[in-house]
């Protein structure tokens, strides 16, 4: 077992040399992260696809959700710039008694390959999966270390979603997807190739960028089920249909303050893979075709002024009532983790039951950049106990309240937190002000800083 220094010098080192990497422009990124890999080992992939219904009525719901929720300075995307698409998935799913480096069969079609998943797995669990990515690049192969992982510990389904990405598509596309592929689980179109999931069947989880996605799914489930029975109810696929909300959420390293404005953002140094600001965002980051945007706007994923948005920086998000439980884990040093703990603190007010873990000197994403420590494979064992304790109605492992625990190094003693009410680093009166002063400093990027910006 490493010491607690030798696991300290080790996330230093790997911090240091993950920012190092040299910049890619956006649309090269896009490209290098969306390439297909080979599955290997003991999984199943079935590459598959939702498709978009005729109507637009599943975006007409999310865009009068939208509307509830902005404030008079917030500026969505149009409705009529936003189609509703295909949402391409990768289901995934244990294959048994296979060595690691096993090659993936070649059984013929991706429906053929579905079947024999469906198979295979154990229970009726199925996980909606959003990959990480800062809303602009990667997809559903590159982050099968996670996804991948879930289904072979928990022997469920895994749907991992390949959803729209930011510059070329803006809020509120990536969230038109994720609600567009939920909807297709729970009522499959005509011809589908899987069978119909209840949503007490489903586990909402994710990474990073896609945590925010499925935090922001809820949230627009939530909504819904305060409009009247007439607007909540819409057209899918030539049915009229309702959307409950899942069994649960587990989220891992959440993006949840897309402002960058709480205090551990600027608190955090060389222990995090992440800098202040999106390398997109950086002074000498390369431009291309498709950033700067055109016209030019602040972040990739929208107007600045947009970024408190409740469906945009779950942080914002006051009211969780009727949500589902949820599930975080972080790392002590993720620059991220203060939004994290604003929507734990938030949702427990709520009376949402909250099991929080957070690992002593961990960056950010930890499970994927230091996936041979202690902590990792920790994480990856509570992450999918929790998956299954929600679609069995339990809360999360053995728990049954909201709990808060600190995991330390070098090999995870559980140490005990107040309850998570108390997390938050801030009032949330603070954090609102916070985001909506933080939004007003940022300059419209034109490929460089301006003087006076202060990040």
């Amino acid at each position: 077992m490493s010491s607690i220094d030798d696991q300290k010098e080790l996330v230093i080192r790997l911090c240091q040399k993950y920012r190092k990497l040299p910049w890619l422009p956006i649309a090269q990124l896009q490209k290098a992260t969306s390439l297909d890999v080979p599955a290997r080992g003991g999984v199943w992939i079935s590459k598959a696809g939702f498709p978009a219904p005729t109507s637009p009525a599943i975006r007409d719901a999310l865009y009068t959700v939208i509307n509830r929720l902005k404030k008079d300075y917030h500026r969505a995307t149009p409705a009529e710039e936003t189609p509703v698409v295909d949402v391409g998935v990768e289901f995934i799913g244990p294959r048994s008694q296979l060595p690691a480096d096993a090659p993936e069969p070649n059984i013929g079609t991706e429906e053929a390959k579905l079947h024999a998943l469906l198979q295979e797995c154990d229970g009726d669990l199925t996980i909606l999966y959003a990959h990480g990515g800062g809303l602009y690049f990667s997809s559903p192969a590159q982050y099968r270390a996670s996804s991948a992982r879930l289904a072979k510990l928990t022997g469920a389904r895994v749907a991992s979603i390949r959803y729209r990405l930011a510059p070329a598509h803006t809020f509120p596309a990536p969230i038109l997807d994720i609600l567009l592929a939920y909807a297709s689980l729970l009522y499959p179109p005509p011809g589908a190739p899987y069978p119909a999931v209840p949503a007490n069947k489903i586990v909402l989880a994710g990474n990073s960028a896609g945590a925010n996605l499925a935090l922001g799914l809820v949230k627009v489930l939530l909504e819904l089920q305060k409009l009247p029975a007439s607007d909540a109810t819409f057209d899918f696929h030539g049915h009229s249909i309702t959307l409950p909300v899942p069994a649960g959420v587990a989220v891992v390293s959440g993006w949840c303050d897309q402002c960058d404005s709480l205090p551990s953002w600027h608190s955090k140094g060389e222990t995090d893979i992440l800098s202040v600001l999106q390398p997109a965002c950086l002074p000498g980051h390369p431009t291309d075709s498709i950033w700067p945007a055109t016209p030019p706007r602040e972040v990739p994923y929208c107007k600045a002024a947009t970024l408190d948005h409740e469906l945009v920086s779950p942080a914002t998000v006051e009211d969780w009532t009727g949500a589902p439980p949820m599930w975080f884990a972080c790392g002590c040093e993720e620059r991220g983790i203060d939004g994290n703990r604003v929507v734990a603190s938030q949702a427990a007010k709520a009376g949402v039951t909250v099991v929080w873990n957070e690992y002593e000197g961990m960056p950010h994403e930890f499970m994927i950049f230091l996936s041979a420590l202690p902590q990792s494979k920790h994480l990856l064992q509570l992450w999918a106990a929790a998956c299954r304790a929600f679609m069995e109605g339990k809360t999360g492992g053995e728990v049954r309240e909201s709990v808060a625990v600190r995991w330390l190094m070098p090999d995870c003693k559980r140490v005990d937190l107040d309850s998570p009410v108390e997390l938050a680093p801030l009032s949330f009166e603070e954090v609102r002000r916070k985001m909506k002063e933080y939004n007003e400093t940022r300059p419209v990027w034109i490929g460089r800083l301006h003087d006076e910006h202060k990040l």
